[in-house]
């Protein structure tokens, strides 16, 4: 309780912090595998191929042998050289199918057209921002293609390389010209764990906004460990978590490097960790009980990946999260705010998911907005619903093509001045 009074407190002091000149929203998105057209293309007949699995090795390769499996239907990253810089799973999709359960919808081109098109629109409608950072894209081209206006008054920062989950973040020309764009790739861990084990670099944007370099950070850190809350011990011996671990120190250089550039830096993306839980959670921040602000030992084990990267030392890397809302009714602005202290069940999840509170699969606790101390928080940050968007549905003699969701992440969205 009492890190969570002071993490309050310094919250409560931010929101009287700089006199904002100019506002400016940001938002973050994961838009789940999404690929250009010209990947997908080659994605589709990849996954339309049939494939045998060989029981000594247990890796597939491709077959047209009777009992041969579609790509659609199983772990296509055990096919023998399957490239994962090039081509996603095949079973992004899934929903049930009657006989059959909940199985991998088989994706069509103009099905996939159809969600491009309901991005776009839902971007232009209900997504008001001047930045956005896009998680699970294969590229700059992939963002182009659902941006508003056939992306005429936009700007995207992307990168190539490394495997097809890759971020960009979008801007609108207006707000200012790009002053650099790199990736952050100690975050990929590449000189201590194998490609296969590698998570996905950082990406990092600085603008030149009315002669104002405002910073932005993107990341998609390891998944599968969220919560310390009911199991997933960030210092425990599951591999996502000990992966996650590893990727500690290289975030803590990365921040402190760029926010000693400026402190008008934001800290955004899909942190696959709940922040909230580990403010909330009352062990301590390092196993051996000492000061989060000083360099890791070797050897030391971390609870709180928000409290030992977010130490408030140096002072410009003094981050501040952004509470996250969920506006929607009672009932959901209910769930959100109890999922910020304590693991909801699936019942209560599955409220969240519905397409009358926020559509998604991952509705909360993933995505977080940090604002460095140069910048002044414009209220909290909000979960925009997308709604039935959601949702998949496979192909049926009434309806010849499939329906995909748009994504498996709500938007968060959050405004500031600088």
């Amino acid at each position: 309780m009492r890190r969570l009074a002071v993490f309050v407190s310094l919250f409560l002091l931010s929101l009287a912090g700089p006199v904002a000149a100019r506002d400016i929203t940001i938002a973050t998105w994961n838009l789940g595998w999404h690929m250009d057209r010209s990947t997908l293309a080659g994605w589709i007949d990849a996954c339309n191929e049939t494939y045998e699995q060989d029981q000594d090795t247990k890796k597939y390769h491709p077959s047209t042998q009777i009992g041969a499996q579609f790509g659609w239907d199983i772990n296509v990253f055990d096919v023998e050289g399957w490239n994962a810089a090039r081509f996603p799973v095949c079973d992004i999709y899934g929903a049930n199918k009657q006989g059959f359960g909940f199985t991998a919808v088989r994706v069509t081109a103009a099905a996939y057209e159809k969600r491009r098109a309901q991005i776009e629109n839902f971007i232009a409608n209900n997504l008001p921002a001047d930045i956005i950072a896009f998680q699970e894209v294969s590229g700059k081209e992939a963002v182009l293609e659902v941006l508003p206006n056939g992306a005429a008054d936009w700007e995207v920062c992307s990168f190539t390389g490394f495997k097809v989950q890759r971020l960009a973040i979008a801007w609108k020309k207006a707000l200012g010209n790009q002053i650099t764009c790199r990736t952050e790739d100690a975050l990929t861990l590449k000189d201590i764990r194998p490609p296969e084990e590698q998570p996905r670099p950082g990406l990092f944007l600085a603008l030149d906004i009315d002669g104002t370099t405002v910073q932005v950070l993107n990341v998609h850190l390891k998944s599968s460990c969220v919560s310390p809350i009911g199991g997933n011990p960030l210092a425990g011996n599951a591999p996502a978590c000990q992966i996650l671990h590893d990727q500690i120190v290289p975030l803590e250089t990365w921040i402190e490097r760029e926010a000693a550039v400026t402190d008008k830096t934001i800290l955004i993306g899909d942190f696959n960790r709940n922040f909230w839980h580990e403010v909330a959670d009352t062990r301590q921040v390092r196993s051996d009980g000492g000061n989060p602000s000083t360099p890791l030992p070797p050897g030391v084990r971390v609870n709180s990946l928000f409290e030992e990267v977010i130490d408030g030392q140096p002072a410009a890397s003094a981050f501040t999260m952004l509470k996250e809302l969920c506006p929607l009714n009672q009932i959901g602005k209910l769930l959100c705010e109890t999922g910020e202290t304590r693991a909801l069940d699936t019942p209560e999840v599955d409220v969240l998911r519905f397409h009358t509170y926020l559509g998604c699969r991952n509705p909360i606790g993933l995505d977080h907005v940090l604002l460095g101390p140069g910048l002044a928080a414009q209220g909290d940050a909000t979960h925009v619903s997308i709604g039935r968007l959601g949702g998949s549905r496979h192909a049926t003699k009434e309806h010849p093509e499939p329906l995909l969701g748009i994504a498996d992440h709500c938007p968060l969205i959050a405004t500031f001045g600088i």
